[in-house]
């Protein structure tokens, strides 16, 4: 599926991966449509073909959500002076960050739950009586 027409796709999986990965500890920010252990498995078979070898790799978040494009985002943005590009490339080689994963992860949970506030409930109609006692 060509990447235009996932974007049309608003439901999915937001990830935090972690990986020891060229000497580091680097986080991988993504999203999937398909179950996390088929993506996990793509990404270890795709670093595989490049490094020939599998790296050290923990999935630290993943969570059902709408909007997974705008939340991958959001946390792309907050870790961009962290971008790390590994030297190899591969599928999604692009979404690797060299920033501690507890930081990502404090982050991911507030953008994930984060839930719209709705106003508080006002009560209508009578708030008294005439006919009430007092």
């Amino acid at each position: 599926m060509r990447i235009y027409a996932l974007k049309k796709i608003k439901k999915g999986i937001v990830y935090i991966l972690l990986f020891e990965l060229e000497g580091k500890s680097l986080v991988k920010i993504g999203v999937t449509t398909r179950s996390i252990e088929e993506r996990v498995t793509e990404i270890l078979v795709e670093i595989f073909s490049k490094y020939r070898e599998f790296p050290y790799c923990k999935p630290k978040r993943f969570t059902k959500s709408n909007d997974i494009f705008g939340k991958e985002k959001e946390l792309h943005e907050l870790f961009k002076e962290h971008k790390y590009k590994t030297s190899k490339k591969f599928g999604g080689y692009t979404e690797f960050f060299d920033v501690d994963v507890d930081k990502v992860i404090l982050e991911y949970d507030k953008i994930i739950k984060k839930v719209k506030r709705k106003k508080p409930a006002t009560k209508k109609g009578v708030f008294f009586s005439v006919n009430k006692k007092l």
